[in-house]
């Protein structure tokens, strides 16, 4: 296991178990901590799926070389390369791409022979890296995809130490730990998301939501504020203080004021309050919509409470 590059409280090193790089922290971090704002090396904005290929090219030819270097750097391993190159589409969109720019590279020089199957051979590898590393901006991909130099190289846990998320405000992803690390620990972030995901659609919509997924079928506000405690019981207990808990203990507190119980909903607020600042920090005016974010919520059930007063 070697020492490639350390950036602020993180390493990145490759890990010989696993074939590949990995990314460990350097001092003991408290959880809560900002461990990483890093910019994307490249945004594409949000486009169509099969549009997006295409329009990555066109970024790439925009973006500066320095940072299409560390672009082409970016781990992706040898079998999945294989497997994706072998994609015709992938192909298609490339020759489509160079065809529509008349054969020119990014200097607006034509491109013959060994120089054309060059820059072919070069964007292929950039969109396969791409294919494999891109990051969805937002929910849903809403602010576009982006790849990251670090991000690209901290790997997956189910049980992560901590958390990812792009800030539209700071235009970054940020990197906090949701829990304490020690110096070389390795940085694990959960790649998938909402684990729980099937189990918790039924107690995260409206009251009278259909049994899916083996859920029993809810019909009023306190037997869904029921469900969402226990989720929220388990994914405390097993460690899992991510964004399936903050959007759990959202989900207890509607449902208690929607059962009539405002001082309890401003419990669960105030909970979801404090694990959102350890998970995304301050910086969530983009959040202010529709209550998204718990700063807004906590407000929200605070003039709730006051007007029952």
């Amino acid at each position: 296991m070697s020492s490639l590059k350390s950036r602020g409280m993180m390493e990145v090193r490759w890990l010989d178990s696993i074939g590949s790089e990995a990314v460990f922290s350097t001092r003991d971090v408290r959880q809560g901590t900002r461990i990483a704002a890093e910019i994307p090396l490249i945004v594409v904005p949000p486009v169509p799926r099969e549009k997006e290929l295409s329009t990555f090219c066109n970024e790439i030819y925009k973006t500066p070389q320095d940072n299409v270097t560390k672009i082409s750097e970016l781990p992706c391993r040898r079998l999945v390369k294989e497997r994706i190159r072998k994609d015709h589409c992938m192909n298609q969109e490339v020759w489509g791409f160079l065809k529509a720019r008349k054969w020119r590279d990014h200097a607006d020089i034509v491109l013959k022979g060994k120089k054309l199957h060059k820059a072919i051979k070069t964007i292929m590898n950039l969109c396969t890296i791409f294919q494999t590393n891109s990051l969805s901006l937002g929910p849903e991909g809403i602010y576009g995809s982006g790849l990251f130099y670090l991000y690209s190289r901290i790997n997956h846990s189910c049980v992560p130490n901590a958390h990812a998320s792009y800030n539209p405000t700071l235009k970054r992803l940020t990197i906090h730990a949701i829990h304490n690390i020690k110096a070389g620990d390795q940085i694990l972030v959960n790649y998938i998301g909402d684990a729980l995901a099937a189990y918790e659609c039924g107690a995260s919509k409206e009251p009278n939501f259909s049994t899916t997924h083996g859920v029993p079928k809810v019909t009023t506000a306190a037997e869904a504020l029921k469900i969402a405690e226990e989720l929220s019981h388990l994914l405390t207990m097993q460690g899992l203080h991510g964004m399936e808990l903050c959007r759990t203990l959202h989900e207890c507190s509607k449902y208690a004021l929607d059962s009539g119980d405002p001082e309890r909903a401003l419990t669960y607020a105030h909970e979801e309050l404090d694990l959102e600042k350890a998970l995304i920090g301050t910086e969530t005016s983009h959040l202010e919509d529709n209550l998204q974010g718990a700063k807004y919520w906590v407000g929200y059930v605070q003039r709730k409470l006051g007007e029952r007063a």
